[in-house]
């Protein structure tokens, strides 16, 4: 009797599984992975979304952003459209591309989301399209290595942090700027799309913050062609010629738009069309030729020393690269005409972080090994003790202990009451485990600083966002100020005069509570019954016997600020 033997097949390896994917170390060597596609999606999502929604809107420039946009769908108007205002007055500080976003999404997603919360998801869209159009533009100019790093940069850039989560028509011009620099990749040899994508971003700057502000998208173009030698290349000229062309006729829809209504005036003209303070009597001297160099040192860290050292560094063969040449003339050029042309604001600097962030892309493999360790080492330490620092105090805000904590968290936000949120706890706890778990696993090399300080930036935002953002919207809203004066007044419904009440006042005034205010010199306040005045707490203004004091207060934890209402004594 025979026994065949059968010949098994070899056996066959087994394919790593999730479990041995994430025990092996992450090398953040420009490559694609499962495992650091999640992390890099993780880090860009936990930084996106959170503080968009959750919170009134604060001053100064959201509450200015969202009384226009208010303005918008409440007065329904088409001057309300096409002039921004808040409660009836003109505000000729911007054109209104951002407000017809945010008052869309404050439309779109009104069956879900406050006004103010959905208004502010066109801040996030705006966000979304620049770090897309980086992302391509970065890939564009260097390698598929290079788009990844290059959205790192950008949002572990300090100065961006709080003004991508707000409302604020910047925003528009920020993605307008990004769209911009990615045609501004392509059009030296393809013409007509590289000049038709650029003037698309020149037009949405043009319509978000001002032609002065777009004509930087054809200046560097020029500068561009200067720096490389490259006046005999047709290609090129032809691209320039059809950008200007194409910027001309899209700038010049919204002040048509304005002479065919009637509405064209000389401040509208000069602050809103133009964007720039410059020919304004009155707003010149905003201007402040040195600002933004002075905030630029930490502003736009960790990007900034980064590109000065790879621009030192490769200063010979700047005029033979265009990878070298474009950051360089984005930057010097944008940061020319900015500091000359524009308000001296925070925000007007945003724009200057997209070419930091693409010469960082390109040069942060050859950075000295030192200095990589030294931003990966102060990254770990400042980010991590933060992230210890909110979940330490926000713990004895909730348990008592640590009593020292508990006492300095009550202080800073005085009569809220604290009470445990589990759901945006679990996420933070389980972002916090994400985070702990990137640093321990990742081989250390230069793509881990930054990827570390990334992730730290949003770790530290996500915290304060997902367990703090209700204690700080309690200190930062008007909500509370407003709405008790609304309620004195309309018990005895008259006009209010209005005193010294700035522009983001005016617009939370609106907002929440339908109050417009009667301008002091009118021959209407000779009625008026109640007199609002803004002013400080240390100061009490002179006013008319008349007048008896009804009310006094400000925000919670407010140090300057204080309103006054008062109302007529009875003759």
């Amino acid at each position: 009797m025979s026994v065949s033997h059968e010949k098994l097949p070899p056996r066959r390896s087994a394919r790593p599984g999730l479990s041995d994917a994430l025990t092996r170390p992450i090398v953040f060597d420009g490559t694609a992975t499962p495992v650091k596609t999640a992390l890099f999606l993780i880090i860009c999502l936990a930084w996106l979304f959170p503080g968009l929604t959750g919170h009134d809107p604060w001053k100064p420039d959201e509450a200015i952003a969202m009384g226009i946009v208010y303005a918008m769908l409440s007065d329904n108007t088409l001057q309300a459209w096409l002039i921004p205002q808040i409660a009836g007055a003109a505000v000729n500080d911007y054109p209104p591309l951002y407000y017809w976003a945010a008052a869309l999404t404050a439309k779109l997603f009104s069956f879900v989301l406050p006004l103010h919360d959905g208004a502010r998801i066109a801040s996030g869209a705006f966000m979304a399209i620049t770090l897309l159009y980086l992302y391509k533009a970065a890939n564009k100019l260097f390698d598929e290595r290079a788009g990844r790093i290059a959205v790192a940069l950008m949002i572990g850039s300090l100065g961006l942090l709080l003004r991508a989560h707000e409302m604020n028509p910047e925003l528009g011009g920020l993605a307008g700027m990004s769209i911009a620099i990615y045609g501004l990749t392509r059009i030296r040899f393809e013409a007509r799309k590289g000049a038709t994508t650029a003037a698309t971003g020149a037009v949405i700057i043009a319509l978000s913050v001002g032609l002065v502000q777009a004509l930087i998208v054809p200046a560097v173009a020029l500068a561009m062609m200067a720096i490389l030698h490259d006046w005999q290349n047709a290609a090129f000229k032809r691209g320039i010629a059809i950008l200007l062309g194409l910027l001309a006729a899209g700038a010049a829809i919204y002040p048509s738009a304005l002479a065919a209504l009637g509405l064209l005036t000389a401040p509208i003209f000069l602050d809103a069309v133009l964007g720039t303070p410059l020919f304004n009597p009155h707003t010149r001297d905003s201007i402040l030729p040195l600002y933004l160099v002075s905030i630029l040192p930490w502003y736009a860290l960790p990007t900034l020393p980064i590109a000065i050292w790879l621009w030192r560094k490769d200063r010979k063969i700047l005029r033979e690269r265009i990878e070298l040449a474009l950051p360089i003339a984005v930057f010097v050029v944008s940061l020319v005409m900015l500091s000359l042309l524009r308000e001296g604001r925070d925000t007007v600097a945003l724009i200057l972080l997209l070419p930091l962030a693409l010469a960082g892309a390109n040069s942060l493999d050859r950075l000295p090994k030192g200095v990589a360790s030294f931003v990966d080492w102060f990254g770990l330490v400042f980010f991590g003790a933060l992230a210890f620092a909110a979940w330490l105090y926000w713990t004895a805000a909730v348990t008592g202990i640590p009593e020292a904590a508990a006492r300095a968290a009550a202080r800073a936000a005085p009569g809220f009451v604290v009470s445990v949120a589990w759901i945006p706890m679990v996420i933070a706890a389980a972002l916090t485990a994400v985070w702990i778990y990137a640093v321990v696993m990742s081989h250390r090399n230069n793509r881990r600083a930054i990827v570390n300080w990334a992730a730290g930036v949003t770790l530290v935002w996500m915290l304060l966002n997902l367990l703090y953002l209700p204690a700080i919207d309690h200190v930062r809203s008007y909500r509370q100020p407003t709405t008790e004066i609304a309620a004195l007044i309309n018990a005895t419904p008259s006009c209010v005069i209005g005193r010294n009440i700035g522009d983001p006042q005016r617009a939370m005034f609106d907002y929440f509570s339908q109050m417009r205010f009667v301008v002091p010199q009118s021959s209407t306040a000779a009625h008026c019954k109640w007199m609002l005045i803004q002013g400080t707490k240390s100061h009490t203004p002179d006013v008319a016997t008349i007048w008896t004091l009804a009310w006094e207060g400000a925000r919670p934890a407010e140090r300057v600020e204080q309103f006054r209402l008062y109302r007529r004594s009875p003759l």
